[in-house]
């Protein structure tokens, strides 16, 4: 690493990247396409060297911020950070920095969100949604302003959609459960399941469905995307006059309350109920019995968005929006 006071130059990046200044200023700034083999190589001697472009100076240049705007429903929730983590990984070292804003899943707090990072002139923005209304992003793409929309799977001009595979990962989630003999299995869900949680209900419904079991809406619960919402939603469905042996949650801190609801109920898990989450944070490992549950690589989706806003920014992409779907995997644990 340089020293204080011996910044790299960007000189000293087109030297070690083999290209020239102005390919390294192209790359940056993204006022001209460049190749995404020479963006790497820009990018990866940019991180070898520790440069650090002059963000002020440049901004005055280009009448760019050099800010990405990343809008999530609940920070405090382990998953979301993690995925900041993965888009500052990318975007960090093309001399980005990120705005984050927290909207508690409120569709107003998110049109509002939008807003507040048009008027800050961000240059791309991120949108983990809850409610997937096209009309909210307009003000945005209308713009030209790069939108990637992490989750759901609606599709709309000028933005484009990162996603783990919620409806696959719900139904093999759902498709282990059975196979362990769990026949009648619960689902604790957001409010009205909207945005990926709608499509892990689907995945459910369908892996029932192809397995020849009839669903019962009794099962399915509608509650807060948090860990007291889990233990209530799992209470819920403990007190029907024929609860759940198995329980899936749309998230892990949901899971972890329903691991609360099981142990206030006086239950084994997964002797008298199996629990199963979704996203595998640090925290299902921290709890006992530690969380069975599907992988959604946050960081990983993080890493993703943090490259397709960086090619529309630079021009190598354009034109229709682009979809990139991360697979979800089963980490088998010991509550199901």
């Amino acid at each position: 690493m340089p020293s204080r006071g011996h910044r790299p130059s960007i000189g000293r990046v087109a030297e070690l990247a083999g290209v020239s200044a102005t390919t390294v200023s192209h790359t940056l700034n993204g006022r001209r396409p460049v190749s995404a083999e020479t963006r790497k190589r820009v990018l990866d001697a940019i991180e070898v060297l520790g440069y650090r472009p002059n963000v002020l100076a440049r901004g005055l240049r280009t009448s760019r911020s050099q800010a990405i705007g990343l809008i999530i429903p609940d920070i405090t929730n382990p998953f979301y950070p993690m995925l900041a983590r993965g888009l500052q990984d990318v975007l960090g070292p093309a001399g980005y920095h990120e705005i984050i804003t927290n909207t508690d899943g409120d569709r107003d707090l998110e049109r509002s969100a939008v807003e507040q990072m048009i008027a800050r002139q961000v240059d791309g923005i991120a949108f983990a949604v809850f409610h997937t209304h096209a009309e909210d992003l307009l003000p945005a793409s209308d713009l030209g302003i790069p939108v990637v929309r992490l989750g759901g799977r609606l599709v709309q001009d000028g933005v484009d959609l990162v996603h783990s595979d919620d409806e696959g990962g719900a139904a093999e989630a759902t498709r282990y459960l059975l196979d362990q003999g769990y026949g009648r299995i619960g689902f604790v869900c957001g409010p009205d399941a909207q945005g990926p949680a709608a499509e892990r209900v689907t995945g459910y419904l369908g892996a029932l469905a192809g397995r020849g079991v009839s669903p019962d809406p009794d099962l399915i619960v509608h509650t807060r995307f948090s860990r007291a919402g889990g233990m209530a939603g799992t209470l819920r469905l403990l007190g029907l006059p024929r609860p759940p042996r198995a329980v899936i949650c749309a998230n892990d801190v949901m899971a972890i309350g329903a691991l609360d609801a099981a142990r206030q109920s006086g239950l084994d898990v997964p002797g008298d109920l199996a629990i199963m989450g979704f996203d595998d944070i640090e925290a299902a490992t921290l709890v006992s019995p530690r969380l069975t549950t599907m992988a959604n690589p946050a960081r990983k989706i993080g890493q993703e968005c943090g490259r397709l806003l960086l090619d529309r920014l630079s021009g190598t992409m354009t034109g229709p929006p682009g979809e990139t779907i991360v697979p979800a995997r089963l980490v088998r644990r010991q509550s199901a």
